[in-house]
């Protein structure tokens, strides 16, 4: 394991840059943190790029395995002081390891895939939701994600963090308003979005596969997407509240959909 101590050393410069979406997109890397993201990112097929450790807590780590799979996988593997490694991961309390992985993107499928539910997030903006939402989707069994419209982005390190590391089992793919579409005309199960002046209630049954949308945190779903569900469903609220957050409607919504689908593991 190399030993750095510059900050100015490239690998430093690759992961502060890495904090800009702009060189994630040109680079196609993003950073996570900690020994739960790397079992996660493990346990779903990611090859790590780069393993970047605090030396001055090693001997506190738990990290064989992790070196030892970032090894078998030809990734670089360096430690940093801890003055160093605090300064670059961006947080007041930094997890090590710190990782630089491959974004993975999955190709839209020319038929619909056989996930019983599969969740369309249009324009959501805030990385935090985003990030809320992909680790309640794996909560609740749901691993197909296609981002619509100028949503946020899934690997900014605020996504990543949010997940818990669910962002690692996500299927995820971007796709336009034209490409949902031709999606929407061939599938052969509900779409289901919400709305505030839809008139059933989202407590009902439902036609698999089901194809969830969920609009924007601003503006909700627009007309025309709202057109192409065959079901509108309202989530009931208190007197004089008005919406939801986000994330805590998708939560509603998933776990409602794939509750038969759940494996408790500690049932």
């Amino acid at each position: 394991m190399e030993r750095i101590s510059s900050a100015h050393n490239s690998l430093v410069g690759l992961v502060r840059s890495l904090a800009l979406r702009k060189h994630r997109k040109d680079t196609g890397l993003f950073v996570a943190q900690g020994l739960e993201h790397a079992r996660k990112a493990k346990l779903n097929g990611f090859t790590p790029h780069t393993l970047l450790f605090d030396s001055d807590h090693a001997a506190e780590m738990q990290a064989a395995e992790i070196i030892a799979w970032g090894k078998a996988a030809g990734a670089r593997l360096a430690a940093l002081p801890s003055s160093l490694f605090t300064r670059i991961s961006g947080r007041d309390n930094p997890q090590s390891p710190l990782m630089i992985f491959f974004q993975r993107w999955q190709p839209l499928e020319d038929r619909p895939p056989a996930d019983p539910c599969v969740l369309v997030l249009d324009s959501v903006r805030d990385p935090g939701n985003l990030g809320t939402i992909m680790r309640t989707a794996e909560a609740s069994a749901t691993k197909r994600l296609y981002l619509m419209g100028q949503s946020c982005d899934p690997f900014s390190p605020e996504a990543v963090r949010a997940s818990a590391g669910s962002v690692f089992a996500m299927k995820m793919s971007s796709l336009t308003r034209d490409q949902f579409s031709k999606i929407a005309k061939g599938w052969t199960g509900d779409i289901v979005g919400t709305h505030v002046e839809a008139a059933g209630s989202f407590r009902q049954p439902y036609r698999r596969p089901v194809l969830l949308l969920m609009g924007s945190e601003s503006r909700g779903l627009p007309d025309e997407l709202a057109a192409a569900c065959t079901k509108l469903v309202r989530i009931p609220m208190a007197q004089g509240v008005q919406s939801l957050n986000l994330a805590a409607a998708t939560a509603l919504m998933l776990y409602e959909l794939q509750l038969p689908f759940i494996t408790d593991q500690r049932s």
